[in-house]
Order: structure tokens, then C-alpha cells, then sequence
């Protein structure tokens, strides 16, 4: 009997340990994905990063990925590392996700959050699958801290990227703008049409720059002559667009020095 129990305390160990050990070969197939792996990870623990997160052009972290293999997003291009943990950043890569089911890899999901909370629940969602619980409530920590309260003082505003892109009021860009005293206004499309916007300018007008030093239809439209007869009452203020790309926790201190301009 005392050998029978040994035997079955051993199986339940073995069977326990692939949830609850620490994975030690994490690939992530999506750039927000990776912004949160390069965050909370050991650096051991890391087998793969994107491409795209590996390109200083796309995000601030991407001195952390180097060294590291890059992968094209799709499950087959990490399958011969033989992860034991696959990062995947919702819809963009449903089917490696599937895939990566199908040949038994663990996958955690990571939706892009459309709250606070949901970037929140997604910083502890991967640092729990990490095995850095801690990491991530300090990660979380330095979030709410660099937010801060939002101001009382809020002043019209519109977010803009290239091609006279904009963000909806009741989104989240918009949401973490509040925290640097803004309010995004309104607009039928997610495009402002330059004529609209010379007739009713907002108090601030906020440029993100993606990739400036790359020329493109998009970026032309940012330089486009008829911007300078906006009034002087109208302020234009440039971003950083690799921090709004993903509104990842790296979001925080663009939103901190984003307040700190407009005071």
C-alpha cells in the first residue's frame, strides 16, 4: 500500500508541474504581446519576440529583444524552438493560437484592452502565466502611479495620426488622454477631414508621430500646408506613436509627460 502511494503522490506531482512550473521557453507572436513579455519576463525565460518587437522603430523596448530569435507572428516559425509557453495578442493571431493548441503548447491569449482595467487584467494575465506575479503588481504599480488623477481642468482635444486618423471619444486612447487633461472630440469617422477641422479647431491638437523619418502618403497629410492657419489659440503637441500603438503599460509615462507639456 505504502508503495502504491508513493507511486500515485509521484504521478499528481508530475502531472502538477507543467501548470505551476515556470515556463523557460516563451514565444510571443504579436508586438503588444511582446512589449509585456519584454517587461515581465526573466530574460532566460525568453525563446522568440516578433519581428516588429525586436525594431526600435516600433517600440521603446526594443533593445530588450536583442539576441533573442524573431518570428513572423505564425506558429510555424517558432514551432522548432519548442516553446512551452506561446503569447498571442488576440484576433491577429487566432489561427497560430489554434495551431499552437492542436501540437499541445500552453497558450495565454492577450486581447487588446478597450479599459484601463482590461490593460490592467492583461498585465497580471501574462505575469501569472510568467510565474512574476510580483513583477507584474509592480509593473501595474508604476501605471497608476505615472496616470495619476485626471485633471480637473480638461481642454478640447484630437488625437491624431497620420492620414488625419483619429480615436473615438469613448475609447481608450481617449480615456488615457483625460489623465493628461484632454478630451477627444467627436467626429462622424475615424477621420478628420481638414476642413472640419480648420472650421471648429479644439484647444490642443495632438500629433502622433509613428516612424516621422519614413515618407509616406500618411505622414504628408500631418505636414499638410492648410495646419498652419489653424489660430494661435490652438496648441499642437507631437507624441510619441510607438507607446499609443499597443496602449500597453509603457503608455503611462507618455500620458505623464504628455500632462507635463500642457501644464
Amino acid at each position: 500500500m505504502g508503495t502504491l502511494i508513493r507511486r500515485l503522490v509521484g504521478l499528481a506531482a508530475l502531472l502538477a508541474s507543467p501548470a505551476t512550473a515556470a515556463p523557460q521557453r516563451v514565444a510571443s507572436l504579436n508586438l503588444c504581446t511582446d512589449e509585456l513579455v519584454l517587461l515581465l519576463a526573466d530574460r532566460a525565460q525568453l525563446a522568440s519576440v516578433t519581428k516588429l518587437g525586436a525594431d526600435a522603430r516600433e517600440t521603446r523596448l526594443a533593445h530588450r529583444a536583442a539576441g533573442l530569435h524573431r518570428n513572423n507572428g505564425r506558429m510555424e516559425s517558432v514551432a522548432g524552438l519548442v516553446p512551452d509557453l506561446v503569447i498571442t495578442g488576440g484576433g491577429a493571431n487566432r489561427y497560430a493560437a489554434e495551431m499552437a493548441r492542436r501540437m499541445g503548447t500552453r497558450v495565454v491569449d492577450v486581447p487588446p484592452p478597450t479599459t484601463i482595467d482590461e490593460l490592467r487584467r492583461n498585465v497580471r494575465s501574462v505575469a501569472a502565466a510568467l510565474a512574476q506575479p510580483a513583477r507584474g503588481e509592480a509593473v501595474i504599480a508604476h501605471l497608476d502611479a505615472r496616470l495619476g488623477a485626471v485633471p480637473a481642468r480638461q481642454r478640447s482635444a484630437v488625437l491624431l495620426s497620420g492620414g488625419g486618423y483619429t480615436v473615438r471619444p469613448d475609447g481608450l486612447s481617449a480615456g488615457l488622454a483625460r489623465y493628461a487633461g484632454l478630451v477627444q472630440q467627436s467626429y462622424p469617422s475615424d477621420r478628420v477631414a481638414l476642413d472640419r477641422l480648420l472650421a471648429n479647431p479644439p484647444e490642443v491638437i495632438v500629433i502622433s508621430r509613428y516612424r516621422a523619418g519614413q515618407a509616406s502618403l500618411h505622414q504628408m497629410w500631418l505636414a499638410h500646408p492648410a495646419l498652419k492657419r489653424l489660430p494661435a489659440s490652438t496648441r499642437i503637441v507631437e507624441i510619441d506613436g510607438r507607446s499609443w500603438t499597443c496602449l500597453g503599460p509603457l503608455i503611462a509615462d507618455e500620458v505623464a509627460r504628455l500632462r507635463q507639456r500642457l501644464q
